[in-house]
């Protein structure tokens, strides 16, 4: 016999004689596999309670009975007054930065200034129907709440 066909057949008996010790092998790889695979899970499940835990106490911290969220309105309504007289100004000041671009007789800055006063336009009229709406629900009054019903 040659060697070679020696060492196969030798090889493949050795094979025959420890499978035992080949599925242990298979066996470890697929525990150890697993293991990995839940300390990710479990890791990733960790992260989503303490991100869920942060949400929670931001909540609990805001008030939220009718007087606070009254309170909070008023100010998200004075932040959109704001931010409203904010782009009015901008936009009071583009004439005048439209004719020293013009002046100046480049014609890319007057398209560009063209494009960003389409977009200021288009957001005025997207957004001004919506604070109609939040000042009609303003001027009415909020219903009565029985008195058995605050207790």
């Amino acid at each position: 016999m040659k060697a070679s066909t020696a060492r196969n057949v030798n090889g493949g008996a050795d094979a025959r004689r420890n499978p035992i010790a080949q599925v242990q092998g298979r066996i470890d790889a697929l525990e150890s596999e697993a293991r990995g695979r839940l300390r990710r899970a479990l890791g990733a499940g960790e992260e989503a309670l303490h991100d869920l835990d942060l949400a929670l106490e931001r909540l609990s911290r805001e008030d939220w009975s009718a007087r606070g969220m009254r309170r909070h309105l008023d100010v998200l309504r004075a932040r959109a007054e704001n931010l409203r007289a904010a782009a009015l100004r901008r936009v009071a000041d583009m004439p005048g930065e439209a004719m020293s671009r013009i002046a100046t007789g480049s014609r890319v800055p007057v398209q560009n200034l063209a494009r960003g006063l389409e977009r200021i336009g288009k957001r005025l009229e997207e957004r001004a129907p919506a604070i109609s709406v939040v000042a009609d629900r303003e001027e009415r009054d909020p219903p009565e709440v029985p008195s058995e019903h605050l207790e």
